[in-house]
């Protein structure tokens, strides 16, 4: 399931990407959720099951929605910015960002390994950003961070809790309705356009993408640790770089595939501390 949502994703990213010129980061949140609540609501119909639209976790589908929309408003905004390889890249610093905020935000124990990972893995950053190029993009960087924080480290770990007690159609139902609310402020200040029967394909292209990537990201929530899901999302990358040559003839630098490879294992080491150390409490307590 988290295959087909990380392709899915990245399919809807590069349609973004597609009608960046002629949309804003906002009026594509608002698009996308336009052409694919038509999806959930014609599967709960379907299904006749409209139980589905109530959630016991009213507060917590907020928040995620909220989060969720600013998050893929980020992602869409780096993606107009950057090569879809390069905002891959300093997406992957997604996995880190949970680490430190487990640490600083929740307070868990994390140890000097974890930690150096950590730290490892923002050098790696700073070598796929190269920020001592001419053309270092400082703008696409920083909102691509922005993106990782709260579209990755934040948003994936709202899903693990509301993966354990609610329906994935309900929490993708909550987040299509906050994306409109959190865009049209944007599209209130700045205007919007009705699309082109050109742009009409795409920006649909945008929304069946994300609600069905939406729906098996959801549900492989339900199924599976985020610990286990991690090292999936790092597939995104050989769909960025297929994505980025063939229809923009973007060439990643070998900085940006450094730094993605560095990124990883960085990641790929704190996955693997956290299951030692989730494997020795278990045994710990077999023990006792």
């Amino acid at each position: 399931m988290m295959l087909v949502a990380v392709f899915l994703i990245m399919v809807m990213n590069m349609f973004a990407k597609l009608v960046s010129d002629d949309f804003t980061p906002a009026e594509i949140v608002f698009w996308r959720g336009f052409f694919a609540m038509p999806i959930i609501i014609g599967i709960i119909a379907y299904r006749k099951d409209w139980a589905l639209l109530k959630t016991a976790r009213l507060k917590g589908q907020i928040i995620r929605g909220v989060g969720g929309s600013f998050g893929i408003l980020s992602v869409f905004w780096a993606y107009s910015l950057m090569p879809m390889a390069d905002v891959v890249a300093i997406m992957f610093t997604a996995g880190l960002m949970t680490t430190a905020l487990s640490a600083l935000w929740l307070g868990e124990k994390v140890g000097v390994y974890r930690w150096g990972a950590v730290a490892i893995g923002f050098i790696g950053a700073v070598i796929a950003a190269n920020p001592m190029d001419s053309n270092f993009n400082v703008e696409g960087t920083l909102v691509a961070l922005a993106a990782a924080f709260i579209g990755g480290a934040v948003v994936s770990t709202m899903l693990r809790s509301l993966g354990k007690t609610e329906p994935a159609i309900t929490t993708v139902f909550y987040t299509l309705v906050m994306n409109s609310i959190v865009s049209a402020p944007f599209l209130i200040v700045s205007g919007t356009h009705i699309p082109s029967m050109n742009a009409i394909p795409i920006l649909l292209g945008v929304g069946v993408a994300g609600v069905i990537s939406l729906l098996f990201k959801t549900q492989a929530f339900r199924y599976a640790e985020a610990s286990l899901l991690s090292p999936i999302h790092y597939t995104s990358i050989i769909w960025g770089v297929l994505f980025g040559y063939f229809i923009w003839g973007d060439v990643p630098a070998i900085n940006v595939l450094i730094g993605a490879t560095i990124i990883i294992t960085a990641n790929i080491v704190i996955i693997w501390r956290e299951n030692k150390k989730s494997k020795s409490k278990t045994d710990s307590h077999q023990e006792a």
